[in-house]
């Protein structure tokens, strides 16, 4: 089993035991309270008919008997729980059967504002006093809602929904025992009523449903194009891994086998992304929507520490430090080792009450800064290191003095830092291009144009390293030259003169 094989399969137990471990604790919360919280209400300071902890409590002047009254240490939120202090909660949908209203009297909900407003045309919206209850007994009457029904004015999410069918409204029946049923079909209880103006101008009650607030899959051109892109990358990446095997003296290097690391990393980290950009998330498992990104921003985290990695390595050269394998080892493992925890870390957050990977998307969420937060920060952190070394790089070059007998070595490392800080150039620009089109797409709350410069700078990032790292790499170009002179000799050798044959 190889190395990446073994960290897939731990990481894949780890994420089936943490989902089963959270699956029972949610299990054991629910079982604390007698009642979903959806038909509970805040009765904290309500009047309490003795002084002892367990007694009945009045509300609206209703009892409330002391088995549907417990302490809650967090609410729903569109759908999500949130923590919040310690406050009394009663399932009054329980005691007398709840119906929900989206907004005050004389206002009604806006499906595409998301918002009640008042209604500027006549007849205003109907009241919440009197609504049509079917009984039990098959008959429909006009009930008055306070005397039959707990009201409660309030939108449970921030988007609420109709449900149609044919794009048509559905005729909808309250029932006094607080359900609303259509054809047999049972609306949820995530619900609030609303007047709708049909064309007639008439008011008729509509309930209206919670609508996931679940971001929308779209595979276009704009989506085709960035994976065509991350695949002209990795193709220019493997290259440079390639040249870098090839050529010994690149091989068998520190600073050679730091490449390799980091275009390895590379070429894993674009493939990850290109898959997740072409996949829709509902099509991929709860442990897939959560393992592919973790790996994703662990292969692309980790390239740019090696890059800082780098840096050091030239500043120690032109210090006459020489690294040991155990030095060279000493260092790089430790940075992997908290590029693995990182991501195994982002992986299990929560940002806003929502998990990081794995809620609504299989990548960052562009609807809020969690990215800045676990991707792009220890990117800038990476490349302020990057940048700290190059300076004492620099500052050290302007102090040695120039022997003779180091000249063929410095030639070579300076030649090699040369190199090196071009590609690192090229890089930063193009992650500054990321940066910046993240910023604007989320100000503007929707993509921009700015996305194909995303594009162009991603298939960029491969030709700077074919660039930088194979064509301005002195000892690579020699070393390209002797393969190519070896080759030509070889062909020699085995060819026949043409004066033999006649």
């Amino acid at each position: 089993m190889s190395l990446a094989q073994f960290w897939l399969l731990a990481l894949g137990v780890i994420c089936s035991v943490s989902q089963r471990c959270t699956c029972s604790f949610y299990l054991h919360e629910e079982g604390r309270h007698p009642c979903a919280f959806i038909d509970t209400i805040n009765i904290t300071g309500s009047y309490a008919m003795d002084s002892s902890m367990n007694s009945s409590y009045v509300h609206n002047w209703m009892v409330i008997p002391k088995e549907l009254v417990t302490a809650y240490d967090f609410v729903i939120e569109n759908g999500i729980r949130v923590p919040a202090p310690t406050h009394l909660r009663a399932c009054i949908c329980k005691q007398k059967p709840c119906v929900r209203f989206c907004c005050p009297p004389e206002q009604f909900y806006d499906l595409h504002q998301h918002a009640c407003v008042s209604a500027l045309v006549e007849p205003q919206p109907p009241g919440h006093n009197h609504m049509t209850v079917e009984l039990s007994n098959g008959t429909q009457l006009q009930l008055e809602q306070t005397a039959q029904f707990s009201v409660h004015i309030e939108a449970p999410c921030k988007q609420m929904n109709a449900v149609t069918k044919d794009e048509q409204y559905l005729n909808w029946t309250l029932y006094e025992n607080g359900s609303i049923i259509h054809a047999q079909l049972l609306f949820t209880k995530h619900y609030c009523f609303t007047p709708i103006l049909a064309s007639d101008r008439s008011w008729s009650w509509q309930p209206l449903a919670c609508a996931p607030e679940k971001l929308r899959f779209s595979l276009g051109v704009r989506e085709w194009t960035y994976a065509i892109c991350l695949l002209i990358s990795i193709i220019s990446m493997f290259i440079v891994l390639v040249v870098h095997l090839l050529c010994s003296g690149m091989r068998n290097s520190f600073y050679g086998v730091a490449i390799k690391a980091y275009t390895i990393c590379v070429i894993f980290g674009y493939a990850l992304l290109a898959h997740l950009t072409l996949h829709n998330p509902a099509n991929l498992s709860t442990a897939a929507c959560r393992i592919l990104p973790s790996f994703t921003l662990l292969f692309l985290v980790l390239s740019f520490y090696i890059l800082s990695f780098i840096s050091f390595k030239l500043f120690l050269s032109f210090q006459g430090v020489v690294l040991t394998k155990l030095m060279f080892w000493m260092i790089l493992g430790p940075i992997v080792l908290i590029a693995i925890g990182w991501s195994f870390f982002v992986g299990f957050s929560y940002h806003k009450s929502r998990l990081v990977f794995g809620a609504d998307t299989c990548w960052f969420d562009p609807r809020n800064w969690s990215i800045m937060i676990y991707f792009y920060a220890p990117i800038f952190i990476a490349c302020a290191i990057n940048c700290f070394f190059y300076i004492l790089t620099l500052i050290c070059i302007s102090d040695e003095p120039d022997l003779e007998a180091e000249k063929s070595f410095e030639s070579m490392e300076r030649n090699r830092l040369n190199s090196f800080w071009k590609f690192f150039t090229y890089t930063g620009l193009t992650w500054f291009v990321f940066v910046s089109s993240f910023a604007l797409n989320y100000y503007r709350g929707e993509k921009s144009h700015l996305n194909y410069a995303v594009c162009i700078c991603t298939a960029f990032h491969g030709f700077a390293a074919l660039y930088a790292l194979i064509g301005k790499n002195q000892q690579i170009q020699n070393c390209l030259r002797r393969i190519e002179y070896n080759n030509d000799e070889d062909t020699c050798e085995n060819s026949v003169p043409m004066s033999s044959v006649y």
